[in-house]
């Protein structure tokens, strides 16, 4: 449990800075802060895919909840609107609780009330239980907020919401066209139509992200809960036809369903168990298979993210079975020796757009084999590996092609097809045309790799071997910086990138490690002087005249910081792993490594309750930005912790 007591909540600064989130299994999500202030776009109640688990669109916006108590009416809710916060009911909170779902506690008018929310688990239903713990009989009034728009975008008043409400016994349900039906149903109370739209409510968030930040949602109506001392009452939003009387049965359902999560996983320690019901978040399920949600609010499922999450999300958590069926989805996925990198957003379709994404897939297997030793499913997934690595050894598409050396090349038309992919007006921020150095780090473990399931499931040789011979001696003769003690960064034809960056350490953290061994160390040392920071490494050394320290502004400002300096929580785990080659598995070297990773601690209770960001600022004070929940820092962090037996 997390917890957080009046000295936080009746901060709005300090409330509305803090987010929690709630997923259901299948690309639905909810979110907001600890005040009950929507700050980002994607602040809501419920949010749904139309087409699971991506094209989302938010149905409920938020809700405006009135205490009635002796004769007052108390004010719970509070949102932001130009110059001003109104109502300002985070001040009759005195606790917000992860426990498991969210919990706020407010007293108001002699009443304690504990208002719990959660969305069941594997359905488009969202739950708001009211408990009244304590004090006289009282009633609360909820009006819900509706959006009903993408939830990328902001909507406006307009007459989307009009005839397309109908009141039902004990609510109303709303028919938006273009958008699935869904009722908001109370068995304690009623429901009086009373449309009436918001107007003006202003994102915080977006603002500082040079974004449009202002929005109207519509309000159809007010519910009158009654509330019994001692008694619960519930409000259920669902696209599906449910009792809501059953609320409460469904409430012990999710603690049960989540009680099991921390039963499985394979951490030890509080931050361990926190990130193993944060990695529950971000898989979801895709078709009769399942993936990633790269992080929320505003990705989808990714190739890259999903393969590089995998065995933190489902092998440290004790859950092989689902780290099977997202290779089978990203395995069926691939074509043409490219795995794509994402399932659009907009029409689903897979988009193959990154080289790097195919090369992660043989690393996902290879953690899934060691793990599993499941040789039938491997077997299944080995065409689709040899595709792969056969396509870049003939030349594939955007020119992608294994030179004479043996060193995967990428022409200067494909120069955003790394991980380091942002743009701005067109061109990439960082260039990773040529030889890319984490490309070559991959390429030659996904051989190696090859090789041994050649041997393993007696297929016979197909001569990967060789061409992972040729690839290393090549990487080693024409990549080691001797001057920096480092390993060039990028190679394109005489021009040599000397810039210091965190990809080189792929060579050394990868489990065929490209690079000679006795470089090891100065690579590792390196990369901790100059990149490491206490929420991952930076993206680019500070010494580099091209270092940008924060993360910020508008989209293009914060694109160009995105990989010249950014530090990122999921660098740290092929850091840690090329750490702990270099230092051996002694006690010594496990407290280390805790002491990297400690800061996490107090992370999960800055930004994104529970999770861990996407990324940090390179300077100092290393303010956490981007995403507030990523599925690859919570990831490496736990594959990290699992790998290393690290009881922190």
């Amino acid at each position: 449990m997390i917890a957080f007591g009046s000295d936080v909540v009746q901060s709005f600064e300090a409330g509305s800075g803090r987010e929690w989130l709630e997923t259901n299994g299948r690309g639905s999500y909810a979110s907001g802060s600890l005040s009950g202030a929507a700050v980002r776009r994607y602040h809501g109640l419920l949010t749904i895919p139309l087409s699971p688990p991506v094209r989302r669109v938010q149905l409920v916006n938020r809700l405006e909840e009135t205490l009635v108590a002796g004769g007052e009416r108390i004010p719970l809710s509070c949102q932001t609107y130009p110059s001003a916060v109104h109502p300002r009911g985070f001040l009759r909170l005195q606790e917000f609780r992860l426990d498991p779902f969210p919990v706020w506690i407010y007293e108001a008018g002699g009443v304690r009330l504990k208002k719990s929310f959660f969305l069941r688990y594997g359905e488009d239903t969202a739950v708001i239980l009211y408990e009244h713990v304590s004090g006289p009989d009282a009633s609360i009034e909820v009006r819900p907020l509706l959006s009903g728009r993408n939830h990328h975008h902001l909507g406006r008043e307009d007459g989307r919401f009009q005839g397309r409400c109908r009141t039902l016994a004990r609510g109303f349900e709303a028919r938006l066209e273009g958008l699935p039906a869904f009722r908001a149903l109370c068995p304690e109370g009623d429901f009086r139509p009373e449309p009436l739209w918001y107007r003006s409510q202003t994102y915080g968030r977006e603002e500082r992200r040079g974004l449009d930040f202002t929005e109207d949602v519509f309000g159809p109506g007010v519910f009158r809960l009654s509330l019994p001392s001692g008694r619960t009452a519930s409000l259920v939003i669902s696209t599906e036809e449910r009792n809501p009387a059953d609320a409460p049965a469904w409430a012990a359902q999710e603690r049960r369903l989540r009680d099991e999560l921390l039963s499985r996983t394979h951490l030890k320690g509080s931050l361990g168990r926190t990130l193993t019901m944060a990695a529950d978040q971000f898989l979801v399920s895709r078709g009769e298979g399942m993936s990633v949600i790269a992080g929320y609010p505003w990705f989808g499922d990714w190739g890259r993210d999903s393969l590089v999450s995998l065995p933190g999300l489902c092998l440290a958590t004790g859950r092989p079975e689902d780290a099977e069926k997202i290779l089978d989805v990203w395995t069926a996925a691939s074509a043409d020796g490219w795995t794509p990198n994402r399932f659009s957003d907009e029409d689903g379709r897979p988009d193959a757009f990154a080289v790097d994404a195919g090369l992660w897939l043989p690393w996902a297997v290879q953690n899934y084999f060691k793990v599993t030793r499941n040789a039938a499913a491997v077997r299944r997934w080995a065409p689709v590996l040899r595709r792969i690595v056969d396509a870049i050894e003939k030349g594939t598409r955007h020119g992608v092609h294994m030179d004479r050396d043996g060193l995967v090349s990428l022409p200067p038309e494909a120069a955003a097809l790394t991980w380091m992919d942002a743009r701005v007006d067109g061109r990439p921020v960082t260039p990773r045309s040529g030889k890319p150095v984490e490309i070559q780090a991959l390429w030659y473990n996904a051989l190696e790799f090859l090789a041994e399931l050649d041997l393993k499931l007696k297929d016979g040789s197909r001569g990967y071997e060789k061409l992972a011979a040729v690839a290393r001696a090549g990487f080693n003769e024409k990549f080691w910086n001797e001057r920096e003690g480092y390993l060039y960064d990028r190679l394109e034809g005489r021009d040599k990138d000397a810039s210091i960056r965190p990809n080189a350490l792929l060579a050394v953290s990868l489990p065929y490690e490209i690079l000679d061994a006795s470089k090891f160390s100065s690579v590792v040392d390196r990369a901790e002087r100059d990149l490491l920071t206490p929420g991952g490494l930076r993206t680019l050394s500070p010494e580099d005249v091209a270092f940008r320290g924060r993360h910020a502004g508008p989209p293009p400002e914060r694109d160009r910081a995105y990989h010249q300096g950014a530090a990122w929580p999921w660098l740290l785990g092929p850091f840690l792993t090329a750490y702990a080659k270099v230092h051996g598995s002694s006690d010594e070297t496990k407290t280390r490594l805790a002491d990297f990773l400690r800061p996490f601690r107090d992370h999960v209770l800055e930004e994104g309750v529970g999770t861990v960001s996407e990324l940090f600022d390179g300077d100092a004070p290393h303010r956490p930005g981007g995403c507030p929940a990523q599925a690859w820092s919570v990831a490496e962090i736990l594959r990290v912790l699992w790998e290393e037996n690290i009881p922190l």
